[in-house]
C-alpha cells in the first residue's frame, strides 16, 4: 500500500496536480509531532531522536505536505543509522527563513550516489534494499514537495559518517495566491 501510495503521489506531481493546501502552519509543530510518531521505532532500534527548536517558524505553507517530508526524511534517518545512533533535527530561523536539518550518524551516502539521492526507485545500497524496505520513492517525493514550495533541499553526507539533510522554506505571511 505505501508503494501505491507513493505512486500516486508522484503521478499527481507529474500531471501537474499537485495541490499545496496553504494555510498558517507552526513548522515547529509538525516537527515535534513526526519526531514523536517516529520515537517508537527508533527507540525499538536503541537510537535517540534529538529536537531542537530555536524558533516556532509560522508560515503559511501545506502542514500535510511539510508532514510528509519529515516524516520520510526521518524514517530513512533511522533505518540508515545503525542502532544506538542518533537522529538530530533541528529547526532555526535564519533571516526571514526557516531552516530544517534533519541530521543522522549513519552509514552515509557515498560520494557518487549523492547526485542521485532524489531521484525515483534510487537505492544507495541495492543488496539492503530488502532489509530496509522501502519505496526508493520517499526522497524523490520529498524533493517534489520542497520543489513547489519554490525551494530546494541539499544532502551532504559522509560514508561512516552520516548524513544531512538541509532545507529552508520562507517564514512568509498569508500570499494572495495559492497554487
Amino acid at each position: 500500500s505505501s508503494v501505491v501510495g507513493d505512486l500516486l503521489t508522484l503521478v499527481h506531481i507529474d500531471s501537474h496536480k499537485l495541490r499545496l493546501r496553504r494555510e498558517m502552519m507552526v513548522l515547529a509543530d509538525t516537527v515535534r509531532e513526526t519526531a514523536a510518531r517516529l520515537g517508537p521505532l527508533a527507540k525499538k532500534r536503541g537510537q535517540q531522536i534529538v529536537v531542537h527548536i530555536q524558533d516556532e517558524c509560522e508560515m503559511f505553507a501545506d502542514p500535510g505536505k511539510l508532514a510528509q517530508v519529515c516524516y520520510n526524511i526521518i524514517e530513512n534517518a533511522i533505518k540508515y543509522t545503525p542502532d544506538g545512533g542518533t537522529i538530530t533535527v533541528s529547526l532555526a530561523k535564519a533571516g526571514r527563513d526557516a531552516v530544517l536539518e534533519i541530521a543522522d550518524t549513519g552509514v552515509g551516502i557515498p560520494e557518487a550516489d549523492l547526485p542521485h539521492v532524489f531521484d525515483r526507485f534510487y537505492r544507495v545500497d541495492k543488496a539492503r534494499s530488502r532489509e530496509t524496505g522501502g519505496t526508493g520513492l520517499g526522497l524523490s517525493i520529498v524533493k517534489e514537495i520542497i520543489n513547489a514550495h519554490d525551494e530546494h533541499i541539499n544532502v551532504i553526507s559522509t560514508p561512516g559518517v552520516g548524513s544531512e539533510f538541509i532545507f529552508s522554506l520562507p517564514k512568509s505571511h498569508q500570499e494572495d495566491e495559492e497554487d
